[in-house]
């Protein structure tokens, strides 16, 4: 049943049928056959009339004005601002959730959504980007994937106005959907890589390949693209985990490929699995050292109290280039290009 909120109602955009009682969804790799009137994995998504339809279209509980770091990118534009959205839902259940309270609510997402009053009109997104002086936008909090639609409108709109467009994803989209955001304006994408392909699997119920394949095929079409991993004690912090992913990362998408290694918290179904403290620190150090082994340039270590693990170090002449504090940096010696000044090495994407 399609809530009382019409403007949060959109046709899907990729969708097939596949008979008079079953549509397929085409917006994620789930590829959800949903019945009439059922919903598909992420419960966003509706079968009506034999019509898939998006429920969330500007439903956006979540809005701030985060620096770029805190994506986090760290290559991409460093030192400004993004408009930073984010709707209900998820394509993934991870039981360690960090942002569980909008991708996992405590009540079903349909009454949630219902509950919603305000929409959020693409227009005003850019409008309030320009106002609040952010030099772009980032559709972060939970799977932008789910707000494939409206970030179409809202990537449009803000490349117009010279604004930079970002997703903070799981990279579970299909491919189809992820050359059409590029064609709208994506310039950058963080893709989580959770950890190997049992544990994504197990966990996750989805196939890592899939994930690694859209991060490798981002950056063919030109995107901007750093990597996460969010390290969780006895999941996904064994040495040979890290190795695989870290040689992977060097392997498919190249050794500027910045690395984001972060310390988990225990959220959401955590400890009901088992998993029942935060990081510890030395198995964050080591992670970097086994990347670092690994040949990769940038790596950095996030959630952590100390900056020591999060400057940018010039790979041709080894000088400190970005200095950071948390989420945002103190100094940087790159020139209007974002090369280094001193040897004229290019380090971050700045235009």
């Amino acid at each position: 049943m399609i809530p009382s909120t019409p403007n949060f109602i959109k046709k899907s955009r990729y969708q097939k049928m596949i008979s008079d009682t079953i549509t397929q969804c085409l917006i994620c790799e789930r590829r959800c056959k949903i019945s009439l009137d059922h919903y598909g994995y992420c419960q966003t998504r509706v079968n009506q009339y034999g019509d898939i339809y998006t429920l969330v279209y500007g439903c956006i509980p979540a809005l701030s004005y985060n620096p770029i770091e805190k994506k986090p990118f760290y290559h991409f534009y460093p030192g400004t601002l993004a408009i930073t959205i984010g709707t209900y839902g998820c394509n993934f259940d991870c039981c360690w959730c960090q942002n569980n309270h909008i991708s996992h609510p405590s009540h079903p997402i349909l009454e949630k959504i219902t509950q919603e009053k305000r929409f959020l009109p693409p227009e005003r997104v850019v409008e309030l980007a320009l106002l609040n002086d952010c030099k772009g936008t980032s559709i972060s909090f939970n799977e932008p994937t789910l707000l494939f639609e409206y970030s179409l409108d809202v990537f449009r709109l803000a490349r117009k106005e010279g604004l930079y467009n970002t997703y903070v994803s799981n990279g579970y989209m299909t491919e189809e959907v992820l050359k059409e955001l590029v064609k709208y304006g994506l310039n950058a994408i963080n893709i989580d890589i959770k950890a190997d392909a049992e544990i994504v699997k197990k966990y996750c119920g989805a196939d890592d390949e899939l994930v690694w394949r859209n991060a490798i095929l981002a950056k063919e079409l030109g995107i901007h693209v750093e990597i996460t991993t969010l390290l969780i004690e006895s999941l996904n912090s064994e040495k040979d985990i890290i190795h695989q992913i870290s040689k992977r990362i060097y392997d498919d998408l190249g050794e500027l490929t910045p690395f984001h290694i972060t310390r988990f918290f225990p959220l959401y179904k955590s400890k009901e699995y088992g998993f029942i403290r935060p990081t510890p620190i030395e198995l964050l150090k080591n992670a970097f050292e086994i990347a670092k082994h690994n040949g990769l340039k940038y790596i950095y270590l996030g959630n952590v109290s100390t900056s020591t693990y999060n400057h940018t170090v010039c790979p041709n002449c080894f000088k400190i280039v970005i200095k950071r504090v948390p989420l945002g940096i103190e100094e940087h010696g790159l020139d209007l290009e974002g090369k280094c000044k001193e040897c004229g090495f290019e380090i971050c994407k700045m235009s």
